[in-house]
């Protein structure tokens, strides 16, 4: 076995997050949507949504933490990659840009 140092190449931890995120879709109507996040990063976030999204959607989201102790997360962001889950025909595996965080 070789026996190598791992470089991480991101700039930012990812952190495994598994909660809802409620969103809406800027431009397009006051529709909240709801999706589940798979991780967050201080510049990203990647979930999973029944919602098909374009890349260069701008979109508005909230995520509600299951501690009182902290409050929700507020961001807004575009969408840089919108692809069919493999794994499950009524999802799609979103990525999100954060732009601005609250």
């Amino acid at each position: 076995m070789v026996d190598e140092v791992y470089d991480e190449k991101r700039g930012f931890v990812r952190m495994t997050v598994d909660t809802l995120v409620t969103f809406t879709l800027k431009g397009k109507g006051d529709t909240a949507y709801h999706g589940t996040s798979q991780n967050l990063s201080a510049t990203g976030l990647s979930m999973t949504t029944e919602t098909g999204m374009t890349i260069g959607d701008d979109v508005e989201l909230i995520m509600n933490s299951s501690d009182n102790k902290f409050p929700p997360f507020v961001a807004e962001g575009t969408v840089v990659r919108s692809i069919a889950d493999e794994t499950n025909a009524d999802l799609y595996l979103v990525s999100i840009s954060l732009t601005k965080t609250h």
